[in-house]
């Protein structure tokens, strides 16, 4: 609380994009609040480290503080600052605090430029902020000149060196009250406790393996479009440990599309921790049951001195491919309360002007570079309900989206609209919630500028379950050069959607050639941008189609997909269902599933003369499939129809319908640059019902197998 109240920066008061957090004498995590998690992950092995380099020289001594921000010793990129406080007790080192936030700026080049790390601004392993008590100017002074607004930044820093002031003191309350040897023993049963805590529940988990693939887009620059990149995640849970494998991730590029190995570590405990362990205390006990195997030189564990200013990107998508595999082992647990699809699902709009701005605002004052309107995502569906629409960020329990009256002041822009972006969520039975979208004109500004990515041909991050879809469609980014003329049509009424802009009435649409890094965006310049919406869980068809009627009337979904997706026919005028064009429309989509589905394999079961034989449900592992046992064996069968697809050792897809969809037949609009998608839905349905039981995403320009075995649970003999 503090550390917001200190700070001027909207991306930490508004966006939360901060921590606090306490740490024993070696440095190991004691307890963290619940700011963003991935700085909670990252601190203690910036103390550890700090701990071996700097002990002796120049030593830590009662009242000092230490700048830190190297994101390949600690945290993501050079943006996640972080100042460490030693805390001392009769002139003994007892203990450490630390904040963390995610800083606009740290001087280099403007983001999307960078080829290395030292390209990315200052870089620090440990540097006295303050020295034993003493606030030292000419750091600071060194510090935050090397950035574009020292004001902005030097109140990142004194916000941090004030939460740490805070944290110490109240511990050193806690000393005094109760004593030293409790206060330090009762850190040491905290982090036992999280480990305990984390071992129970992996017991009380089904043992087996879960594999996920999900896709990120970044620029070749030798070609100048787009190319897709893979991570790939093989989860193992035995007993009370549990291992992830993320071999079959892509190599690294030369752009600042990578992840060091602190960052993914980091997200990987924040994914744990949002979805697996958020009952269990937030220290770092509870990832001890947790091993990881990176390769080195991938997007994922990237080789010094690679740039890696988009290390959250990366990272965002990691945290979703890892919770693809634990929200399957969690219902597979019959822990539905715990399931959520994902929140990263982004598809067109992947391209286009990005969030981080440069230039001057009306007021001739440098624009701090992070927009973060991105924190009104919409979250996944769940077993039992749709998702919150614009509910937040999963990386952040606390996060709130922009103000707009605060980003108008901060930045040249003048906000037109923020609202719910029509069907941009994944569809499912529980449809994820929707994100949200802008309309904003350039303003004021004669120099602002933006990183500018190549339109991406995949969807990146995002998972559905169980037959939902991972991501929803219409929503492209557009510039237009409108020109401030627009501002007197918005005045007598006039107001410009996505849709005119599109059309090109709003001006000619600009799509840069060849693709640079960042483009100049002239005053009168009117963008569209969209935030990422939740994954759907379970076969569109079965959704409830007065809820499908309900977003209609909301602007939340259109006849297109109420029609295509789920099968709703409603009236001419849109007020009620027709109940019997939509029993009709819905049998026709599942004949066409049964038509034009084909079994890889060739059969659509491995088991031959068994379906007179007596079985009963074992495990329910998925929205509609079980597996079921006989006494002699086990099987995977369709828990609504009772169709058997194959032994519980075997991949149910290789038996189920088949169908693959191009994501160029899928999507409503084709990419601005003009070029097709390279990515593919495959679509598997029941033999039995045509219940659709499973979407994934492909890129078969990446390889890899195209019929991904995403769950293998191990049934106790």
């Amino acid at each position: 609380m503090t550390l917001q109240r200190v700070t001027a920066s909207p991306i930490v008061s508004q966006g939360g994009e901060c921590m606090s957090s306490f740490y024993d004498s070696q440095g190991t995590m004691v307890l963290a609040c619940s700011g963003h998690l991935r700085f909670a992950a990252a601190t203690s092995d910036a103390i550890k480290s700090m701990i071996q380099w700097f002990s002796k020289s120049p030593g830590f001594h009662d009242g000092d503080q230490f700048f830190f921000n190297d994101p390949y010793v600690a945290g993501s990129h050079t943006y996640d600052m972080m100042i460490i406080k030693p805390i001392f007790y009769r002139d003994r080192l007892i203990a450490w605090t630390a904040t963390s936030t995610h800083t606009a700026d740290t001087g280099g080049l403007l983001r999307g430029g960078a080829y290395e790390v030292h390209h990315e601004g200052i870089r620090i392993m440990g540097l006295k902020l303050v020295e034993r008590g003493e606030f030292r100017e000419d750091v600071f002074k060194s510090l935050t000149e090397q950035c574009r607004d020292p004001q902005y930044v030097g109140l990142d820093l004194k916000a941090m060196v004030a939460g740490n002031n805070v944290c110490a003191k109240r511990y050193l309350g806690l000393v005094e009250k109760f004593g030293l040897g409790f206060v330090q023993a009762a850190g040491e049963k905290m982090i036992e406790d999280s480990e305990n805590k984390a071992r129970a529940k992996l017991r009380s988990l089904p043992d087996g393996t879960w594999m996920a693939r999900q896709y990120v887009t970044t620029l070749d620059r030798k070609t100048r479009k787009s190319v897709g990149q893979q991570l790939f995640c093989a989860m193992t849970k035995r007993g009370d440990e549990l291992c992830f494998d993320l071999t079959g991730t892509s190599p690294q590029t030369d752009t600042d599309h990578n992840s060091t190995l602190p960052s993914t570590l980091a997200h990987l405990a924040l994914a744990l921790t949002n979805t697996l362990f958020w009952d269990v205390p937030w220290s770092d006990g509870k990832m001890r049951p947790v091993k990881v195997t990176v390769p080195e030189g991938t997007i994922l564990n990237c080789r010094y001195p690679a740039a890696c200013g988009a290390a959250p990107r990366i990272g965002s998508v990691l945290v979703s491919t890892v919770c693809e595999c634990v929200a399957k082992m969690l219902y597979a647990a019959g822990r539905y309360d715990d399931v959520n699809c994902s929140t990263t699902g982004n598809l067109e709009y992947v391209g286009g002007p990005g969030y981080f701005y440069g230039g001057h605002t009306r007021e001739g004052i440098r624009v701090a570079q992070g927009l973060y309107d991105i924190h009104g995502a919409g979250m996944g569906a769940s077993p039992q309900r749709d998702g919150v629409n614009t509910g937040g960020h999963m990386n952040i329990p606390s996060a709130g989206i922009s103000d707009i009256e605060q980003t108008e002041m901060q930045y040249p822009f003048l906000y037109v609209t923020r609202g719910h972006n029509c069907d941009g969520s994944g569809f499912g039975r529980f449809r994820g919630g929707l994100g949200s979208y802008r309309i904003y004109l350039i303003y004021g500004s004669q120099d602002c500028s933006v990183d500018y990515k190549p339109y991406g041909g995949i969807a990146q991050g995002g998972f559905g379950l169980f037959g939902g879809y991972s991501t929803g469609i219409s929503a492209t980014r557009l510039m237009a050069q409108a020109g401030l003329e627009m501002i007197e049509r918005v005045k007598n009424g006039d107001y410009p959607d996505a849709q005119s802009i599109r059309k090109g009435e709003w001006g000619k649409l600009y799509y840069p050639e060849g693709v640079p890094e960042r483009i100049a965006l002239p005053e009168g310049s009117l963008l569209v941008d969209y935030v990422a919406g939740g994954g759907g869980l379970g076969d569109p068809l079965d959704r409830d189609p007065a809820a499908v009627l309900r977003d209609y009337g909301r602007g939340w979904a259109s006849r297109e997909i109420a029609e295509r997706i789920y099968g709703v026919v409603l009236d001419t005028k849109g007020k009620s269902v027709n109940s019997a064009a939509t029993e009709e429309k819905r049998k026709a989509i599942r004949a066409s599933r049964l038509r034009e589905g084909k079994p890889a394999s060739g059969k659509i079961s491995s088991l031959q003369g068994a379906a007179g034989t007596s079985w009963r449900t074992a495990r329910r592992f998925h929205a509609a499939l079980e597996i079921a046992a006989d006494g002699g064996g086990s099987a995977i069968r369709c828990s609504r129809c009772g169709h058997l697809f194959c032994t519980a050792e075997e991949n149910y897809k290789l038996h189920a319908l088949h169908r693959v969809v191009d994501l160029n037949d899928f999507m409503p609009y084709p990419l601005p640059s003009g070029e097709p998608y390279y990515g593919e839905y495959h679509e598997y349905f029941c033999p039995g019902c045509a219940t659709q039981l499973q979407v994934d995403l492909v890129c078969p320009m990446l390889g890899g197998e195209a019929i991904l075995w995403d769950t293998r649970i191990r049934q106790a003999r």
